[in-house]
């Protein structure tokens, strides 16, 4: 069976780390499987074999049409069986493309929740997923579930909760030769933040968090549009010797510094169920969040939940972790255990299910 995913933009963000991941575990069931981005944003995933792009910067205007076309062209020659769509940009267009091309099996993917979407995209999307354009669709957490509550019955009603999935995670080298290859302090307390550079995750208050934390560093990874606002927010606070901007990198990267970390922060003001918390999660470190409902439904009481907009609240809760190792050492263990629940393979297994 062929199956196609199909994503909006080539970055490292969650969603695409979720579709990659699901590509990979589908392909060890037996399935023949491609990625293809819509367009390149930043060039993560161009080597990994069987990935296309169709259009190599970001649209504007007449673009979309190209990309359009693109995507037809695409479908006819390869005819898949089965096409799944992640974010709600993808979902419309590759699923309309999808059903006009005769493709049975078409699965949207509801990465965060619909009040989150651009109104003319959440407006198509409610009539697609009410009417039979999306056959299947995701959603990745019941935050999801819960953003369609005023949603009509017939959408609501095809929709299913599955939740993303990582492997099993292991540290592949030591904390003192992570830091000397990446030039960071080797026993300064760390914190780490993995995340797109833009207001929902936050990474302000982070900064401003940090000014209460003098010992401390952080380590930012991840690119987007705040990246300037965000180096001069540092600079003004006279914190470029503690604030590591690293950008986007590979994944075994990001796992290698996520190991040598002390704690993880993520004051994001909304999420579904971010991948990055989870990747934290299967490595046990501990970790200090923001009080949102994404996070109270996957990390539970296995981490520190506080404001995402109060500062002074996450300084004082990493300096908790920092400061008593009982403490630190139940987050670790808490978080691993809980993070055995999501992983690729039930993932996999749930979405096999809906195209058998």
């Amino acid at each position: 069976m062929k199956i196609v995913q199909i994503v909006t933009q080539m970055e490292a963000g969650g969603a695409q780390r979720v579709a990659m991941l699901l590509d990979r575990a589908l392909q060890d069931r037996g399935y023949d499987t491609e990625v293809w981005f819509l367009y390149l944003k930043r060039p993560t995933y161009q080597q990994v074999p069987n990935v296309r792009v169709l259009f190599p910067h970001q649209p504007t205007g007449i673009d979309y049409v190209k990309i359009a076309f693109s995507l037809r062209k695409l479908l006819r020659e390869v005819r898949p069986q089965v096409v799944i769509t992640h974010t709600h940009y993808a979902n419309i267009l590759g699923l309309s493309i999808a059903k006009f091309c005769g493709i049975a099996q078409r699965i949207a993917v509801q990465h965060n929740p619909v009040h989150t979407y651009p109104k003319i995209a959440k407006w198509i999307d409610r009539i697609w997923g009410t009417t039979a354009v999306y056959s299947g669709n995701i959603a990745v957490s019941q935050v999801v579930i819960d953003s369609v509550a005023n949603y009509p019955v017939a959408y609501r009603n095809r929709l299913q909760k599955i939740y993303n999935g990582i492997p099993q995670l292991t540290r592949q080298h030591s904390l003192l030769e992570v830091r000397a290859r990446w030039q960071l302090p080797a026993h300064a307390p760390l914190l780490i933040n993995v995340g797109r550079l833009a207001l929902q995750k936050n990474q302000a208050i982070l900064i401003e968090a940090l000014l209460d934390l003098p010992d401390a560093h952080l380590l930012s990874i991840g690119d987007g549009e705040l990246r300037a606002t965000l180096e001069t927010k540092v600079a003004g606070l006279n914190l470029q010797s503690r604030v590591h901007f690293i950008g986007e990198i590979k994944s075994e990267d990001v796992l290698d510094l996520l190991c040598i970390s002390d704690v993880f922060v993520f004051p994001s003001l909304y999420e579904a169920m971010p991948m990055a918390l989870v990747e934290a999660m299967g490595l046990g470190i501990p970790i200090v969040a923001g009080d949102i409902p994404a996070m109270r439904e996957v990390l539970g009481d296995a981490g520190l939940l506080v404001p995402s907009d109060n500062a002074p609240a996450i300084a004082q809760a990493v300096r908790r972790v920092l400061d008593t190792p009982e403490l630190a050492d139940r987050l670790r263990q808490a978080a691993f255990d809980r993070s055995i629940q999501f992983s690729v393979e039930k993932m996999a297994a749930s979405y096999e299910r809906l195209f058998q």
